[in-house]
């Protein structure tokens, strides 16, 4: 072999050697980059995942307080403005007796939820008339001070009622879902809150309307 396909023979050898170590150390490369994206995402998707459940455990949960809110309104709302209009012109002696009861228990929801709201939760009853949740129970109950609405109320179907003589047989059955419907708010109130005042107070509001709820729903009259 001569001295130019000696050299020729060596060049040839080292080119391949550091092509090899090119390709190895690009192999190598590539792998680290893989690695370290993944690494990286995996990071940030647990730290989304932190800041998520951090979120949802610092969320205070405000349905407790909602639902007396509710509560209050439909009760001060049944009692100052349905029972006030259409309780004097049933006939039943009976019928009156129970809804002299109702309106009773409703004072007394009105007065201890509006002090139950102010001393537990730090909200006055009366900056709550305009928010969403009290607007609902008058809408249902009245209707809208401003505009119309497709929803037929309780007043306006105690009024058809009325008009065709058939009001008590109409209160009784109207009575007897307005009392489930605070028997819904009260038992849920006091099964979600931690507070134990509105837990004492929804549990007794519960058992005294549920009484009542019994009394308008087994009412039997031939007269009704």
């Amino acid at each position: 072999m001569d001295n130019m396909a000696y050299l020729q023979q060596i060049a040839v050898g080292g080119n391949n050697s550091a092509n090899a170590k090119k390709d190895k150390n690009g192999i190598l490369s590539k792998i680290f980059n893989v690695w370290t994206l993944a690494i990286g995402g995996g990071v940030i998707l647990l730290l989304i995942i932190i800041v998520v459940i951090a979120g949802a455990l610092n969320k205070v949960d405000t349905k407790d307080q909602d639902l007396m809110t509710q509560s209050y309104w439909d009760s001060k709302y049944l009692n100052e403005k349905t029972l006030s209009e259409y309780a004097g012109d049933i006939k039943n002696s009976d019928i009156r007796n129970m809804t002299a009861s109702l309106r009773s228990v409703l004072n007394e929801i009105v007065l201890n939820e509006e002090n139950l709201l102010l001393s537990e939760y730090g909200i006055e009853a009366d900056d709550t008339e305009e928010n969403e949740l009290a607007m609902k129970e008058l809408e249902r109950i009245d209707g809208p001070e401003e505009g119309t609405t497709d929803l037929i109320t309780l007043d306006e179907t105690l009024e058809e009622g009325r008009l065709n003589g058939i009001l008590d047989r109409t209160f009784l059955r109207e009575m007897t879902l307005q009392i489930a419907i605070l028997i819904s708010y009260q038992s849920e109130c006091a099964e979600r809150t931690k507070n134990s005042s509105v837990k004492d107070f929804s549990s007794k509001a519960e058992s005294n309307l549920q009484n009542l709820y019994d009394q308008f729903y087994n009412f039997k009259s031939p007269t009704v």
